[in-house]
């Protein structure tokens, strides 16, 4: 091989070394260490509830409950979650008339259609969301969605009318559990169809914030 040939292949080697070597080395030092996760701000703690009235949750219940890598429902004995039934049925007893309207808002589903939402508050905090028709304004049993993709009804007046369909709103003295959340679950009903559920945690005293649909009310509601 001439001096020449020579000369060219180290030159080769180098503009080789120049242009992947730092490359490979970057990506690796971006390996080394993963992103870190923004955690979500914990909820206020409201203040004490009065005499006879149902406490919300200290902060967000459902935080701490993937910490340990088991579920909170393994470490409490069923004879425990049993006997807290009977107070959460007094919770929901005592919460049914202290529910108040929150804001409404509309949304569309991934799928276009138009969704009316609003907000049963108590102590300030989304307790429950009622689903309203687009085409006529009434309260939508849970489970049915119109297919409505234009909205009919003026949004002030189910504001105007939120509080008197709250009103009659009855919490029925029966309830599922929901292991993963580790609480009781409560079928809300107008009439004779179901229309929300509330939750009170497995302790049978705190009475769980609808995270999700307090944040949706937060962005959208009016």
């Amino acid at each position: 091989m001439s001096t020449r040939q020579n000369l060219s292949f180290v030159f080769f080697i180098l503009i080789m070394l120049f242009y992947f070597v730092p490359t490979r080395y970057l990506i690796a030092q971006q390996n080394v260490t993963p992103p870190l996760l923004m955690q979500q701000n914990k909820t206020p703690v409201a203040p004490p509830a009065g005499p006879g009235i149902p406490p919300t949750p200290p902060g967000n219940p459902l935080l701490p409950l993937g910490q340990a890598g088991i579920p909170i429902v393994q470490t409490i004995p069923t004879q425990t979650l049993l006997s807290n039934l009977q107070q959460a049925i007094t919770t929901t007893s005592n919460l049914e008339k202290l529910l108040s309207a929150g804001k409404v808002w509309f949304m569309r589903s991934p799928t276009g259609e138009i969704e009316i939402k609003g907000g049963v508050l108590y102590q300030g905090a989304v307790v429950a969301v009622l689903h309203f028709n687009p085409l006529d304004g009434s309260v939508l049993p849970l489970g049915i969605n119109p297919q409505a993709f234009q909205n009919n009804v003026e949004i002030n007046s189910i504001k105007s009318n939120l509080s008197s369909v709250i009103g009659n709103l009855r919490i029925l003295p029966a309830a599922e559990f929901m292991e993963p959340e580790a609480c009781w679950s409560f079928p809300v009903v107008i009439g004779n169809i179901i229309v929300a559920h509330i939750k009170v945690y497995y302790d049978g005293i705190h009475v769980m914030e609808d995270y999700i649909t307090n944040q949706e009310m937060a962005f959208y509601g009016q």
